[in-house]
């Protein structure tokens, strides 16, 4: 059991006597962790005007509320992306110091979003290119050119592989499940 959050005064009885007033914090609201879930927003509000002694409670009900919000996650290999460094600064750049940390965090997010799906099609597109270009003119630079592709590749693959790691929590990633129809059951499971 706790008390509910208050609002308005910090007493709420007094012995109405003009010679020698006593004030007390007599009056109360007690909640339990059920309460808290289904109404984690409510508060007491205490007033005056009634003809008693002591003050008058309202218990306002706020519901959790509905939607599609969804607490911000930070990723692990989000920091590993070459302009991780230059989106952090661009979007505290653009946001006054006093809202840094909730606007800023909200934008940051979309920026992150961005920039991961941006890396991801680039470094497709180019190993495809690049493999393409390889087949169609079989030479040592092409061939060449078409390996880097590969190994940028496999480099965006292990970053894809780190978030997935994280968003799972499941130890037997080391072992060498990679992006497997289970592997990502587990994660949708988690998020449910």
């Amino acid at each position: 059991m706790t008390d509910l959050a208050q609002v308005g005064p910090s007493v709420t009885w007094t012995n109405s006597q003009d010679e020698n007033p006593i004030s007390k914090k007599l009056d109360r609201v007690m909640i339990n962790s059920c309460w808290i879930g289904g109404f984690p927003n409510s508060f007491v509000s205490f007033e005056s005007g009634s003809v008693s002694d002591h003050l008058r409670m309202h218990i306002q009900l706020r519901e959790a509320p509905q939607g599609n919000s969804k607490p911000f996650k930070f990723f692990n290999h989000t920091a590993s992306h070459p302009r991780f460094l230059e989106a952090v600064s661009r979007v505290c750049n653009e946001t006054a110091p006093l809202f840094h940390s909730r606007s800023a965090l909200r934008r940051f997010q979309d920026k992150l979003k961005a920039l991961k799906s941006e890396m991801v099609k680039q470094a497709y597109n180019e190993l495809c290119a690049k493999q393409t270009e390889a087949m169609q003119n079989p030479q040592t630079s092409t061939f060449e050119a078409a390996s880097d592709a590969w190994e940028h590749w496999h480099h965006i693959s292990g970053i894809e592989e780190q978030f997935y790691y994280q968003k799972s929590r499941v130890q037997w990633l080391g072992l060498g499940d990679r992006n497997s129809r289970f592997f990502h059951k587990v994660t949708q499971s988690r998020n449910a």
